[in-house]
């Protein structure tokens, strides 16, 4: 309920100033209905900067009356610099902007700095040009005259408008502040004639007394800044988090805004036969007799025909100009291409409206007090064989096959001779997908290969509009950026070797063809090798929070409409034989005013599979709010997994020839991908270097390892250099590398690492030194000592060497971490054996992951002699972590001291992964029969 102060006997009446309309400012004392603030105390005291914000509307005789009082007190060189120039708003074919005073307080003094003649200059406001908006404002500025830090300064002004498009009526609104905005003295104060009906609202958590009377006005007094508000959540309706403000006008309600904008616009779109437009309009009708077509013809020609310019000269805020005027100039704005299009419709029998939306209050609108101010938008709505089509001439890419789209604005008023009431959008699904995704994917080189990736999307829409500009410029580097995004951390992350885009203006869709190679699709975790089959259904963001009481009653807001269909044709390894899917393949189920669909099946040598997901804008009832947690727990767990068989054929056990066959289409992408990428993007060259480590190309990932240590130095290129060094048997070369990793980030993981090579190479005392400079945490403490020890075995100090390695699993001895160091550390040196086992065990029970803790104790089992049981352990290692080199190793070495068959396929695998490991083990002494 809004509410209204009706007329009251008067008790006196104080006339206001008529507005006179003009380019420069008036000086002019505050007009009497103006209650000045008094400063003097809060200059005395200690407070914010900011000492007082006073805002003070009278509106009376059609004309709203704005006046504000501002003082800032200037406390250091910052504040100076922002406040030294000044600058005043208005618009001049709707009123006037007249200064009061402009003072400086210094020292008890007041300096009058209109009596001395400063003045503000006047520019056209056109910032907004290159947004292609020219509001009609003028702006007033000035460079305040020998301001200093520790003065305050004041200034007061006044703005009238009386608005064209109204007429006789008129509407203020007035945003308040809250805390924690820091302010001495603040307030807002809404008068009026008692005997004119003057209607007010603010938002619920305000709390107002009735108005005032005096001398015949009413007045409404807030004092600022209101209390902090509670917050709310931030997928709340709009309604719940709008802007606190007091809002005002003569508007009765909807029917009679509606009532007073429509004539403006039914003259605007009042064309003559002879006219262009009409013309226009004639010819559509020559092309088609559909009226669906003929409507959106009309909406392409206005979209593309006539560029977007925000003109707010001469009344142009509220006022339209003409359809003629448009077509002539080619530009204009929202209303003037409403008109436009309004014309065009008429002209061929279609029943249309302009209807005013708002973009950003949605929801909230119905809330709002009736004013035209509650509204920033205007588009038209058509009725087709009884159904509601709502245009928008200043969107992009419109064809008949998105016509039917229904735009995010909630609600519309419909501006009708007589007037009209809100009207509610009702929303549907989009006629087509806003984006469609079809991804190609030959990963027939392996499962533990990398993909060669085609992706093929396209977007319709305003998105399609965008990528247009992306076409017409042809400018390798935008392609370049846009390449890079395909390259960040999703399933489909992608090096991309070419980047082709297009755009079809009859269908209004643009194309966009991403080739590359994307890492491996399968992980194998604890044992289990998947694929996850994501046909788009992604519902992890929707976890609403309602857990406050005082959000209990809170619906949640639904983003929309939306609509994205995705597709997968993924070429299988081993010509698909024995490949299944676990889960789900098809399902059909929604949360919310969200649906999702999804397909996949296997046929042959190929994965297929497909996916759409339809959003509607809307809300979620609290009640609906607990159904919808479950729905969308629902489709999370109908996950979809591509299950490759039990036999699958690992990158290691193929031949050095058959490696190199798979892997040359890959190496040919990633070249493709380094040639396309700028020369400042060393992404695809990582992932080749990456993918030739992988396949045990050593040299060659060594070569690409130089270029990265060259030209883009980091503690990880030196660190991944270091290991390839170590693998080609350098071990200078493997050192210095580390050094230079550790002197780019001086980790302490990165210092053991260099302090064992020290060890190694027989430096005891710099390891030490490099161990002992260390700023070492609690929780870094059992790697400390565990290095300590390595150090002390590797100088024959072994009696040294097990007291730091007791200490370490003394610091946490139930940690499975703690417990695997000492047991490695004593298979490796050969010392503790004889509790060894139990030490090794209970780190496999505390384990998440027990691979490295099995290959620790199948090296204390491979010591003592029972190598059944080291190649048993091993072999459950291996389950866990096929790419273990180290366990393939020692398994080689236990099957060798058992005489049982596969030690030296487990051998060649092992040297194929890590050729350093012969060399290690052996000087531990483990090495193979004699």
């Amino acid at each position: 309920m809004y509410r209204s102060i009706v007329a009251l006997p008067l008790v006196s009446i104080v006339m206001s100033a008529p507005a006179h309309a003009g380019e420069e400012p008036l000086y002019q004392p505050a007009p009497a209905w103006v209650e000045e603030a008094d400063i003097d105390a809060a200059i005395a005291q200690d407070g914010p900067a900011t000492l007082l914000f006073d805002w003070q509307h009278r509106l009376e005789d059609g004309v709203a009356w704005a006046y504000v009082d501002w003082a800032q007190r200037i406390d250091n060189p910052q504040s100076l610099m922002q406040s030294n120039t000044q600058t005043l708003e208005w618009l001049p074919d709707k009123g006037d902007l007249i200064v009061h005073s402009m003072e400086i307080y210094r020292d008890g003094e007041v300096i009058d700095l209109l009596e001395r003649g400063v003045t503000f200059d006047v520019l056209r406001r056109e910032q907004g040009l290159e947004d292609r908006l020219l509001d009609g404002s003028l702006t007033a500025t000035v460079s305040v005259p020998g301001l200093r830090e520790g003065d305050v300064l004041r200034i007061a002004h006044t703005v009238s408008t009386s608005d064209q498009a109204l007429g006789d009526e008129v509407q203020a609104t007035q945003y308040l502040p809250s805390e924690p905005w820091q302010v001495g003295t603040a307030r807002a104060v809404l008068s009026w004639p008692a005997d004119e009906e003057i209607y007010w609202d603010v938002e619920e958590r305000v709390e107002l007394a009735e108005p005032e009377l005096r001398d015949g006005y009413q007045y409404i007094t807030v004092d600022l800044p209101l209390a902090e508000p509670d917050p709310t959540p931030m997928d709340a309706p709009r309604r719940f988090h709008r802007p606190t403000v007091l809002r005002a006008g003569s508007f009765a309600d909807w029917n009679e805004v509606s009532a007073v904008m429509a004539p403006h616009f039914d003259a605007a779109a009042d064309v003559g036969a002879d006219s262009d437009v009409a013309g226009l309009a004639r010819g559509i009708m020559g092309k088609t007799d559909d009226p669906l077509d003929r409507a959106a013809r009309a909406v392409r020609l206005v979209q593309d025909e006539v560029s977007y310019l925000l003109n707010g000269l001469d009344g142009g805020n509220y006022l339209p100009q003409s359809a003629n005027e448009t077509w002539e100039v080619r530009y204009g704005d929202c209303k003037a291409k409403t008109v436009l299009l309004l014309a065009l419709l008429r002209e061929m029998d279609i029943e249309a409206e302009p209807v005013l939306v708002s973009s950003r209050m949605g929801d909230a609108v119905p809330e709002l007090l009736p004013l035209p101010a509650a509204f920033d938008h205007v588009i038209v709505h058509a009725v087709i064989d009884g159904t509601d089509y709502w245009l928008d001439g200043t969107s992009a890419a419109t064809r008949l096959a998105t016509l039917s789209d229904v735009p995010p604005f909630h609600y519309a008023l419909p501006l009708r001779e007589g007037g009209a009431d809100l009207i509610p959008m009702t929303q549907r699904d989009l006629a087509m997908p806003q984006m469609r995704a079809n991804v190609t994917m030959d990963h027939s080189a392996g499962i533990d290969f990398p993909a060669l990736v085609t992706m093929d999307i396209q977007f319709v829409g305003p998105t399609a509009a965008q990528m247009q500009a992306v076409v017409d410029a042809n400018n390798p580097a935008m392609l370049q950026s846009m390449a890079r995004n395909f390259s960040g951390g999703s399933d489909l992350a992608m090096q991309v070797s070419s980047l082709d885009i297009a755009y079809d203006d009859e269908e209004a869709v643009a194309s966009l063809q991403v080739r590359g190679v994307a890492q491996a699709q399968f992980e194998w975790v604890d044992g289990r090798l998947r694929s996850n089959i994501d046909a788009g259904e992604d519902v992890s963001e929707f976890n609403p929070n309602r857990a406050r009481p005082a959000w209990r009653d809170i619906p949640v807001a639904t983003p929309g409409p939306m609509r994205q269909a995705f597709g997968m044709r993924m070429r299988l390894p081993e010509g698909g034989d024995g490949f299944t899917l676990e889960g789900e393949p098809e399902i059909e189920l929604g949360y919310g005013n969200t649906r999702i669909t999804r397909t996949a099946s296997i046929d042959g040598d190929e994965l297929l599979a497909t996916g759409e997901t339809f959003g509607l804008l809307g809300e979620i009832a609290p009640d609906d709010l607990p159904d919808a947690r479950r729905a969308a727990r629902q489709i999370s767990s109908h996950s979809l997994q591509l299950v490759p068989p039990e036999s699958v054929t690992w990158r290691w056990e193929l031949s050095d020839a058959q490696r190199a066959e798979r892997a040359a289409p890959l190496l040919e992408a990633y070249e493709k991908a380094i040639e396309f990428a700028d020369e400042d993007d060393f992404q695809p060259l990582i992932a080749r270097a990456m993918f030739l480590q992988s396949i045990y190309d050593f040299d060659a990932a060594l070569a690409d390892f130089d270029v990265l240590a060259e030209e883009q130095p980091s503690s990880w290129a030196f660190s991944s250099r270091s290991w390839l060094h170590r693998a080609l048997g350098d071990e200078k070369a493997m050192l210095s590398d580390m050094q230079a990793a550790y002197e780019l980030d001086l980790d302490n993981g990165l210092a053991r690492e260099v302090a064992q090579m020290l060890a190694y190479d027989g430096r005891y005392d710099e390891a030490r030194d490099l161990m002992n400079s260390l700023a070492v945490t609690d929780d870094d403490m059992v790697w400390h000592l565990s290095m300590m020890a390595t150090i002390a075995a590797a100088e024959g100090k072994l009696e040294d060497a097990q007291d730091f390695m007791a200490d370490a699993v003394a610091q946490a001895p139930q940690s499975a971490d703690a417990l695997n160091s000492d047991c490695w550390f004593r298979g490796l040196w050969n010392v503790g054996l004889e509790d060894a086992l139990d030490v090794c065990t209970r780190s496999i029970e505390r384990a998440s992951n027990a691979a490295a803790a099995l290959d620790s104790r199948a090296l204390i089992r491979f010591r003592q002699g029972d190598y059944e049981g080291a190649i048993a352990d091993l072999d459950g290692a291996l389950a866990i972590s096929p790419g273990l080199s180290e366990s393939h190793y020692l398994r080689a070495m236990a099957k060798m001291h058992a005489d049982v068959d596969g030690a030296q396929e487990d051998l060649t695998i092992a040297l194929r992964m890590a050729p350093h490991l012969e060399a290690f083990y052996t000087r531990h002494g483990i090495t193979a029969p004699q």
